[in-house]
């Protein structure tokens, strides 16, 4: 991808473990290695269809990861549905992400009381408003008949639509919209986790811990996994469990499980949707 807050509710606790569960069994020796794969999104796209026409995950790839937007919330990923068709094509089990954003000011006008929240208070309109970016994120689901055993929550800098992070009330705010986002996608029983790394979450949301919460950890332009590795085994940026990793180049980016957990997840997720 280059792409005081209230704990979570009881309905979403139970969500995560249940996602989770079957991370607690014990896998046979042979499962220990990791599986490798790669994440894929509009820059896959053809620069017609208004991407960078970057590769697709070359055939050995092991999983891929899909993003539904175009880099923002509210926007949807303009080849998403041919991407599917590979992934389907090729048999490779799968997650989502989905990116969210601080909104605009038509956004925050358009969603601040269509939510959970029913407050006038500015906390309520925020989390409404990232309410409303799982909402999208899940019609888009929809649409391509997609429902992956994960959604990854991508928090990192937007140039187009940028967090504001200059004080401690701006961060908390910012934690407001993922804290909505994540109800949104909990309220509809699908997990969720995650991405980001220790400097983009520090400066989005003041270093806010979550630590029931899954991570998939970048550990940046790399040529080499190493360091990949390191972040399944280092602190995550919110204290929750990391179960996947990801590095990338100027062609691809690239994921690693952290074993055992990530890899169960997505060998036993239940992926639904189109064979």
């Amino acid at each position: 991808m280059r792409a005081s807050v209230r704990p979570l509710a009881v309905g979403w606790a139970t969500l995560l473990v249940a996602a989770l569960v079957p991370l607690l069994a014990p896998l046979p020796a042979m499962a220990a290695e990791p599986l490798f794969g790669h994440d894929v999104s509009w820059p896959q796209c053809a620069k017609d269809g208004g991407g960078y026409s970057l590769p697709m995950p070359p055939a050995e790839s092991q999983f891929v990861i899909v993003g539904l937007t175009r880099g923002l919330p509210f926007t949807e990923n303009p080849c998403l549905a041919d991407q599917l068709a590979w992934v389907r094509e090729n048999r490779k089990p799968a997650h989502a992400y989905t990116i969210p954003a601080f909104p605009t000011a038509d956004q925050l006008n358009e969603h601040a009381a269509a939510g959970p929240r029913t407050g006038s208070a500015r906390s309520d309109q925020l989390h409404n408003v990232g309410y409303a970016q799982a909402r999208f994120a899940l019609a888009t689901l929809g649409r391509v008949d997609f429902v992956p055993p994960m959604v990854w929550i991508d928090v990192e800098p937007r140039k187009a639509q940028p967090w504001p992070t200059a004080t401690p009330e701006q961060q908390l705010e910012n934690r407001m919209i993922i804290e909505g986002l994540m109800q949104g996608l909990g309220d509809a029983d699908v997990s969720y986790g995650l991405y980001s790394n220790a400097s983009g979450w520090k400066s989005i949301t003041g270093s806010w811990r979550l630590p029931d919460v899954p991570v998939w950890a970048t550990a940046g332009r790399l040529d080499y996994p190493t360091e990949a590795q390191d972040r399944c085994t280092q602190p995550s940026f919110s204290g929750g469990p990391v179960l996947l990793s990801q590095w990338f180049d100027d062609k691809r980016d690239y994921d690693m499980t952290c074993t055992p957990d990530g890899r169960d997840l997505l060998k036993n997720g239940a992926r639904r949707g189109s064979p």
